[in-house]
C-alpha cells in the first residue's frame, strides 16, 4: 500500500518488533499472541477485536496502538489518526 501519511514508517522484523515489545512491556505468549506483561491478557487489535500474533502485528504510533495488520486496519488507524479532519 503506498500512500503519503505512511512515509517513514518501518518495517520491523519478528527480532525488532520483539525488542520494542519488551520495550513498551509487552511480551509474547506460548502461541505467538502479544500480551501485556503485567497482567498476562492478550491485546485485542482494536478495530477486529481479535487477539494481535507477532507475525501479524503493526505496531503504531499513538499511545501504542498494536493491531493486526491488514488494509482495512491500516485505513481505519489513518482514518482515525492521520487524515486531517
Amino acid at each position: 500500500m503506498r500512500n503519503e501519511n505512511f512515509k517513514g514508517y518501518l518495517k520491523l522484523n519478528d527480532e525488532q518488533k520483539l525488542i520494542l515489545l519488551k520495550a513498551l512491556d509487552y511480551g509474547i505468549d506460548s502461541k505467538g499472541f502479544i500480551i501485556e506483561t503485567k497482567t498476562n491478557k492478550k491485546v485485542l487489535c482494536k478495530y477486529t477485536n481479535k487477539p494481535v500474533s507477532l507475525n501479524n502485528a503493526s505496531i503504531l504510533p499513538g499511545s501504542t496502538i498494536i493491531i493486526n495488520t491488514s488494509l482495512v486496519t491500516l485505513s481505519e488507524y489513518t482514518s482515525e489518526y492521520l487524515e486531517p479532519e
